[in-house]
Order: C-alpha cells, then structure tokens, then sequence
C-alpha cells in the first residue's frame, strides 16, 4: 500500500526527473522511502540521477530552477562515494523560501554507477553506502531512462551467498560484549545504549545477508522487519524493549538475540564460520579486583 506522503512526493518527483531530463541527465531513479511507497511527513525525495557526461553546476542548479525549487547547496563531487548530491526543497508554505519538501539527489556519471553495481554483485563488496544503490534499483521507481537503468535492475535482482557471507564476516562480528557488566557497575548508561545500538545494528545487517535484502538505512523499524521474513521472533518488539530492560536484563535479552541471529546465519549464509561469531561474541574477560594474579 502507498501512502499519501508517497503519493504526493511522486507527483512531484516526476516533474523533477523531467527538468533533470531537460537539463542533460540519462536517467533518474526514485528511490527511499518515497520510491518504497512508504513516506511520512518526515520523508524527503531522494533520487538518483544518472549522467553519461559529469554533470556541471550549472546543469544540476538548472534543473532545480526548472523544477521551482528552493536551492540551498550543491556539494563537490565526492571520491570516495563516486557522487555529487544536493539539497534543496520543491514547493512552499506561505510562499516562505525553503519551507516545502526536502530533495536530496545523488548524482552520478553512468560509468561510475556501472563499477559500483559490478562492485556489489559481481565483486561481493560489502560497503554499506554502495548498498544503498542496489537498494533503490531493487525497491524504487524508474522515472526516466529505463535503457540506462534496466541492465542494473536487472543485477540488482540477484543477491548472491557470496556477498551474503561476505556482508555477515564484515558487519556481524560483535565483540567486546564483556563490557556490558562494567557498564552497569560503573553506572555508565551512555556506553550500555551505544553498545545495545550497535549489536542491534549488526543483527539487522546479518539479518540483511541472511534475507539477501541489500542494506538501505535503519530510519524506520516496520520497514525492514517486512523485508526480513527470516528472522528472531517478535523482532522489532524486542529490539524497542531493550532501551528499557535494566542492565542485567538487557543484556540477557541481547545475547538471545544475537544467538539466535547466529542460528539463521548458520542456516540460511553457506560458508560463514559462525563458531567463530560464537566464540568472539560469548568472550569474557578474566576480572581482578586487588588479588595479585598468580
């Protein structure tokens, strides 16, 4: 089911691609929440739009013109993501500058849009902000160019064990979790949240390869329990009543959860040393108060 957030948004994210069009670009593609079909008053336009060519500044503030929108900056091309983006904002309220609805494009040359998929698909890589891509090629909206993108849409459909073993070994490894006692005697509840954030983070990403499900953000918790069918029961319930659990209680639940993360990854992502996961995660370290080690 669409929302009406959704709705509206493709509405207006269809005139845009048509000025990006108009302004030189070979395709554009919907994708986030509002290419998923499921924004809220919260959500931007997020797009990908494709150029043979590098695009100018002239041509990317062009098509915001052409759109009737509100400019607030266009970033440098950023090496390390093979991008430019930029931020603007597409209607008003009371005629008030930057006050409609937020546009965050992702602008890149169709050459380094090509490495990037063979990056993920064909090389297994498992950099998270290269996922995002396959992400939106797989669960966005072509809004122009359907030559240029179907040969990715067409990749972006399969998600190989390879890559899931190799997105389990780089982001589902949790250790240190001996610290969580010291936090709790120490009184430290800064450092409890961080670590219940990041062993709930690195469940999702094995639960991610474990549902061949490419990664695209942690913004919303409905969204990505119904792209993981596989998974620890009550899922979403149990990840929000963590915050609240005292230490000992927290703790106790985590490990569950990560245990039984463990199993499906066992079961369903051929190849991965999951003893290993096991043994890193259920490490103690030996504590001494003021007895002199023998």
């Amino acid at each position: 089911m669409v929302t009406p957030a959704s709705r509206m948004r493709r509405e207006l994210a269809a005139r845009i691609a048509d000025a990006y069009v108009s302004a030189g670009a070979d395709a554009v593609l919907l994708g986030g929440s509002t290419g998923r079909g499921e924004a809220d008053l919260y959500s931007d336009i997020e797009l990908g739009v494709f150029w043979r060519n590098a695009p100018t500044d002239a041509q990317r503030a062009a098509a915001i013109e052409r759109s009737g929108g509100d400019l607030h900056r266009l970033w440098p091309y950023s090496d390390a993501e093979r991008a430019w983006f930029d931020d603007w904002f597409v209607g008003r309220r009371d005629d008030e500058p930057k006050s409609g609805v937020a546009v965050e494009p992702v602008h890149m040359t169709v050459d380094d849009a090509q490495t990037t998929v063979d990056d993920v698909v064909l090389r297994f890589d498992p950099d998270l902000t290269k996922h995002v891509l396959l992400a939106a090629l797989r669960d966005g909206e072509p809004l122009a160019g359907a030559d240029v993108l179907r040969p990715w849409l067409d990749a972006a459909a399969e998600y190989s064990d390879e890559l899931a073993r190799a997105v389990v070994e780089t982001h589902a490894q949790i250790d240190h979790f001996w610290r969580f006692p010291m936090y709790r005697d120490r009184g430290n509840p800064l450092q409890a949240a961080q670590m219940t954030s990041d062993v709930h983070a690195r469940v999702l990403h094995a639960l991610h390869a474990v549902n061949r499900v490419y990664w695209y953000g942690f913004k919303s918790l409905e969204s990505i329990a119904r792209r993981l069918p596989v998974a620890p029961p009550d899922l979403v319930a149990r990840v929000r009543a963590a915050y609240h659990l005292d230490y000992d209680a927290r703790a106790s639940e985590l490990a569950t959860l990560v245990e039984e993360t463990y199993d499906l990854v066992e079961d369903h992502v051929p190849g991965v040393d999951v003893e290993q996961l096991r043994t890193i995660f259920r490490y103690r370290r030996p504590l001494w108060d003021d007895e002199m080690p023998a």
